[in-house]
Order: C-alpha cells, then structure tokens, then sequence
C-alpha cells in the first residue's frame, strides 16, 4: 500500500495541499489480497449489472422495441433513435449528482429506477407506443448513474499502483457476462418471448440494486488517499 506524502503546491496566488503517493512497483497479484479483491467483485458486479441489459438494448434495440409493440422498420428504427439520445442525455446529471447526493444514494436509486422500468415493460403487455418509449427512456436516462461510478468508483477505491490494473481487470470480467448476454438474447427471446426477456433484465438490474445497497461506500469528500485505504464493508441503510 503506498503512503501518502502531504506537499504544499501553490500556483499563482493560491495555495493548495497535496497528499503526493511515493512511487511504488505494480505486482498484479496485488489485486487478489484481501483488500483489493473485494472491491474488484463489487465494481465488477455492478459494471456487469449495468452493461448486460444496455448492450442488450444497444444491440437489439429495433428489433426489441418492435416486438413490445413500436412497430416495424423507420418507426422501431426512430424508438430507438428517442432511447440512444436519452442514454447519453443520462450521463450528464450524475457528473453533478456526485457530488451533491453522493454516490452510494446516486447508484441504488439508479439501479431502483432501471429495476423498475424494465419490470414495467416485463409485466404490462400491449403498452401504448408513448408507454414503451417512456420506459426504455427511464431505463436509458437512469443508467448514467451506474455508468459514471463504474468509471470513478475504480479510480478511488484503488491506489495509484494498482489502479490501471484494477480498471483493466473488472471491466474484462464485465464484458464476459456481456459477450454472453449478446450471443444469448436472440435465443431466449424466440424461446421465452419479450416479457420474459424483460423480466430478466430487470433481475439483473435488480442484483446490482442489492449488490449496491450492501456493499456501495460513500467517497463523497474524501481524498484519494482516504479512499485508496478504505475496506469494503456491509453497509446499512439510512
């Protein structure tokens, strides 16, 4: 574990207090000991959780929209259009939501909205076209959250050294459970149809939300080298 060093930088006419890290060697193995590993578990599993139903939607997305009643052809193709614009439009509030809710309340209410968005269309047949578009924009415009901390939560829970690598490991791990979810979805929708397709999504969504409320911490505030120290914990709720 590297030890913080606290350094004085000024630039200009102001004044401000470093915690600079010692440069230390990078041992992959690093990642596997006690600390580490179960921070590697817990982004992995929500990055997995959010990615699984969005590549999903990314990639099926005229068709799934279609089979939920938006119609065929220029009419599915534009749904999706409205979806795609409402998962970047979903970025932009969490980048402020950070650091004004925090991130622990900022992922679980984001896993609870995309929960129930999917939910929605999995148990509602033959919604109005506006209803399924509603949805999906919901699922879409709430997966911002989850997006963000999959990139930041990394970058503070993991000390310099190890924080490349840390990054470059969950997010293999989370494109597993994507390459399958990919291959496998046209299979279990001709099988299990659409509804069911969407429960599932909504399973996976949910997982994350439990995964979120047990173990998501709060960095809010915190310096690097605070949260680079921190050791993952049930949390409570409240």
């Amino acid at each position: 574990m590297t030890s913080p060093v606290n350094v004085d930088v000024k630039l200009g006419v102001n004044k401000f207090n470093v915690d600079e890290e010692q440069p230390q060697q990078t041992r992959f193995r690093d990642l596997f000991n006690r600390r580490h590993f179960p921070f590697v578990l817990f982004v992995a599993a929500i990055w997995t959780c959010q990615v699984i139903p969005m590549f999903a939607i990314y990639t099926f997305g005229p068709q799934i929209v279609g089979l939920l009643g938006l119609g065929v052809g220029k009419n599915a193709a534009l749904g999706n259009v409205v979806i795609s614009l409402f998962f970047m439009l979903g970025c932009i509030p969490p980048m402020l939501w950070l650091n004004t809710a925090g991130r622990r309340p900022l992922l679980i209410g984001s896993f609870a909205m995309m929960t129930l968005a999917l939910a929605v269309l999995g148990l509602i047949p033959d919604m109005g076209i506006w209803l399924v578009v509603m949805a999906f924009a919901v699922y879409a415009f709430f997966s911002g959250g989850p997006g963000n901390l999959q990139w930041l939560y990394p970058n503070e829970l993991f000390p310099t050294d190890i924080r490349a690598s840390a990054v470059g490991v969950i997010m293999s791990l989370s494109r597993i459970g994507t390459i399958v979810s990919t291959w496998a979805l046209p299979i279990f929708i001709n099988n299990y149809g659409i509804s069911n397709t969407m429960l599932m999504g909504a399973g996976i969504s949910l997982f994350g939300l439990l995964i979120s409320i047990a173990f998501a911490p709060e960095t809010r505030g915190m310096s690097l080298a605070q949260t680079s120290n921190m050791t993952i914990r049930r949390q409570r709720m409240g």
